[in-house]
């Protein structure tokens, strides 16, 4: 059965992302663990790995081009296998309404959240880092290692953490600059 990978969304503040670089093509057979492409987001560039196997059936985003978070990256699958269904124009409408729908879900989450969380976080000079979602697929994470203290400085692309997901154990990298104030897991 296809799999429909989506734009990952590679960092907490990440909302769209540009595919600098394909490193398959259609085609090509594609292993758990291969690299997939390059992507940019609006601080680093990231090479973004396949959580599945099967053969690389369709780009939907072409190199240099910009598309937000979780739109249509690519489709894997059997070779020869049917996915016309999934590249229709109204599949792809029905997916921009989704994207849309959820992004103005996280919205309105974000805005409770800001309520909620506002009287603490009244001092713009810290960011909070959450668990990144670092696959379309993942819901959750473990941080297998810490590689880094409270108190360390930390600057921009040094390695955090080690996370562990359902399928890979992968590292996470910081997308701000400062010093490390809270470990919260």
């Amino acid at each position: 059965m296809a799999e429909i990978i989506n734009m990952p969304r590679l960092s907490d503040t990440m909302e769209e992302g540009v595919v600098a670089k394909w490193l398959v093509k259609i085609g090509d057979k594609v292993s758990e663990g291969d690299i997939l492409a390059e992507i940019e987001t609006d601080k680093a560039t990231m090479e973004f790995e396949s959580f599945h196997e099967g053969t690389l059936l369709h780009i939907g985003i072409n190199e240099g081009e910009t598309a937000a978070v979780d739109t249509l990256l690519a489709i894997i699958g059997e070779d020869g296998e049917d996915i016309s269904q999934l590249i229709t124009p109204s599949s792809s409408s029905l997916q921009l309404d989704l994207v849309d729908q959820i992004n103005e879900t996280e919205n309105i989450n974000n805005k409770v959240e800001e309520q909620i969380v506002e009287p603490e976080l009244k001092n713009d000079s810290f960011q909070v880092v959450t668990m990144p979602r670092l696959s379309d697929t993942m819901e959750e994470g473990t941080v297998s290692s810490w590689l880094v203290n409270v108190g360390d400085s930390v600057k921009e692309g040094d390695i955090l953490a080690e996370i562990e997901t359902d399928k890979a154990t992968m590292e996470f990298e910081s997308f701000h600059e400062g010093t490390l104030l809270h470990i919260g897991i």
